[in-house]
């Protein structure tokens, strides 16, 4: 891989330049607390790929003894010159070099388990917080308000960015400078040591087999009910780890409180956009072993909401229901989705979660209800024999585009259970998809290295983005959009490492096809031997009726190559030096995550001011 990423300190795109202004590993900042993450490894679940079946390393590394700082835009983290050796995950230096046999040892370590970096990958969510309406005269500037948590009437889909902003200035009650903060060429920054000698928690120890404890930063409740606009939040996961972090608009920041975890890291996790509040962050996160765990960060609550329930895939993504208080959404590597409600403790597995329990057909679509009404889940369904990869609801919170492994986009009326579009990836698997604002039109990228746009309302592909030279794993659209209403600007990050930036306008490119009608798929109740099991009752909804009398969802055949239009991408930067696996918005910044557990924020350029040049 090219040391470009190593050195990228920003980015040119038509608006300006983005600028990196921070940079750090989800370890450090999971080790501004006391007690900071072990690093013994033993018992630790490495399997945090979609497999599930990567072995676990010996019980330790070695870390080297001697440290270098690695210097990025005035930016300084302590570190060891060879690798960090912390809850199995290795964070290498390539521009170290030392000769002690300790060194050594830790270099053979690194090489020998460089799979486990591959599979070890870090997800971002992000939010700023909004300001409370200034017309009735409530409220207080800064805090997070589930009144303004959605991006006014133009809509854009339920996703973990947060697209409100405020006006600058400088937070008080003196917060400390910490190893988040990238500060300008020359300034004293603390290293990670010396911030973690100087951050202060309060733990909670928890008698589960699955919660360790709970640390909560003593300044926590001063950042929510900050008076500052431009406060941003992230949440990600570390090894064995859920960490939460403030950052200030200048990017210095503190962590504000972790979850750790007995044996293992959440796969994909996600905050309930409708509920969160100054005093209230709903996340649901999900686990390789086929956990799902609901966590509150600022009261520290948490619970397992299907223990003991023996249902094993893994938990591959997870979405809340748009405007749902308790309902969201889970994908599994068995290819099944779950509707679950984290108010209702009991979980029932449904007869078409089984193992041997195979869907025919692309456009499968069967269900099962719970006959008790406390039970989760609220509603299963199975629409493949391979992993869900990624969700997204539309912005008219009526329909969910679903990719998995098969290299289908499902596109289904979630309200009425209807499976309405099946699209079909060039070749390999999909792992992600986005809507764009308006509604019109689906990206989805994956094991082809393309990236595909479908239009919803016309049925057909519209273009195929060529740049990624690997797997493409995350793709959002740009929240602020682009100066030209027809014209849609989205970026999409990958294995090779690269951010790209795309823009789209239909009118630059010829329709490869004329639309067709719309169908729906058949609805048939099916209470034959076997249709009911357990506690619950099985609805079987199949893209071909048994009667004939129904139409069948449609299945869109693969265009060939030459007859669909090629997009290429406005911008191709290397950013990181690991392949890419998360990408998230905020109004202001762009956050981006590799496998290494590096997190990189980005800075958007400033408005063009013509009054400069007057």
């Amino acid at each position: 891989m090219s040391t470009q990423s190593v050195l990228c300190t920003h980015f040119d795109t038509p608006e300006g330049r983005w600028a990196l202004v921070s940079e750090f590993t989800t370890e450090e900042a999971a080790n501004q607390f006391s007690p900071q993450l072990a690093q013994k490894l033993g018992g630790d679940d490495l399997s945090a790929g979609a497999s599930g079946t990567e072995s676990n390393p010996p019980p330790s590394i070695p870390p080297t003894p001697s440290t270098n700082s690695i210097n990025t835009s005035g930016m300084r983290f302590s570190t060891a010159s060879a690798a960090i050796a912390s809850s199995g995950v290795i964070f290498g230096d390539s521009n170290s070099q030392t000769s002690s046999s300790a060194a050594a040892a830790s270099n053979s370590a690194t090489k020998s388990y460089t799979h486990i970096l591959r599979n070890r990958p870090t997800f971002v969510s992000i939010f700023q917080s909004p300001v409370f309406s200034t017309d009735s005269g409530s409220g207080e500037a800064g805090a997070v308000s589930r009144n303004t948590a959605q991006l006014g009437s133009s809509g854009s889909h339920a996703s973990e960015s947060t697209l409100q902003s405020g006006a600058g200035g400088s937070r008080g009650h003196g917060f400390r400078q910490n190893i988040l903060h990238l500060g300008k060429t020359g300034a004293n920054n603390l290293t990670a040591q010396q911030v973690a000698a100087h951050s202060r928690g309060t733990v909670t120890k928890s008698t589960s087999a699955f919660v360790s404890r709970i640390i909560t930063n003593e300044n926590l409740a001063r950042w929510i009910i900050s008076e500052h606009a431009q406060t941003t939040y992230l949440l990600f996961n570390a090894p064995r780890s859920m960490v939460f972090v403030g950052l200030q608009p200048d990017c210095n920041g503190e962590t504000l409180a972790r979850l750790d975890l007995v044996s293992n890291t959440p796969l994909c996790h996600d905050i309930n956009q409708t509920t969160r509040s100054e005093s209230r962050i709903d996340m649901v996160m999900g686990f390789v072993q086929g956990n799902i765990v609901w966590h509150d960060p600022i009261s520290g609550k948490y619970s397992r909401l299907n223990k003991n329930s023996g249902y094993t895939p893994a938990i591959m993504c997870v979405r809340w229901l748009p405007n749902a208080d308790s309902l969201f959404i889970v994908g599994t590597a068995d290819g099944s989705l779950m509707i679950m409600d984290r108010t209702k403790e009991d979980f029932c597995v449904p007869a078409l979660a089984t193992a041997d329990k195979q869907v025919d057909g692309m456009d499968a679509f069967e269900v099962a209800y719970p006959l008790k009404p406390k039970s989760n889940p609220v509603a299963y369904w199975k629409v493949s024999n391979s992993a869900i990869t990624s969700i997204a609801f539309s912005p008219d919170a009526q329909r969910v585009a679903v990719t998995s492994e098969d290299g289908a986009l499902r596109i289904i009326d979630y309200p009425s259970e209807i499976l309405e579009d099946v699209y079909l990836s060039y070749f390999g698997g999909l792992s992600c998809c986005a809507w764009s604002d308006d509604g019109k039109y689906i990206v989805a990228g994956g094991k082809d290295d393309l990236i595909t746009v479908w239009s919803y309302y016309d049925q057909s592909i519209v273009a195929r983005c060529q740049g990624h030279e690997s797997w493409v794993r995350d793709i959002v659209f740009d929240p602020l959009g682009h100066e030209d209403e027809n014209t849609y600007r989205f970026m999409s990050v990958g294995d090779d490492a690269k951010l790209l930036v795309w823009d789209f306008s239909l009118a630059a490119l010829h329709r490869p096809r004329a639309p067709i009608h719309r169908a729906a798929t058949s609805v048939s109740q099916s209470t034959a031997a076997g249709g009911l099991a357990g506690s619950f009752n099985e609805l079987h909804l199949s893209g071909r009726p048994d009667n004939g009398d129904l139409p069948s969802a449609v299945v869109h055949s693969r265009m060939a190559q030459e007859s669909v239009a090629v997009l290429q991408p406005l911008i191709s930067v290397a950013i990181h030096d690991a392949p890419i696996c998360s990408l998230q918005f905020s109004r202001d910044l762009l956050v981006t995550a590799c496998r290494r557990g590096i997190v990189k924020v980005w800075r958007r350029p400033p408005p063009f001011d013509l009054s400069t040049y007057l």
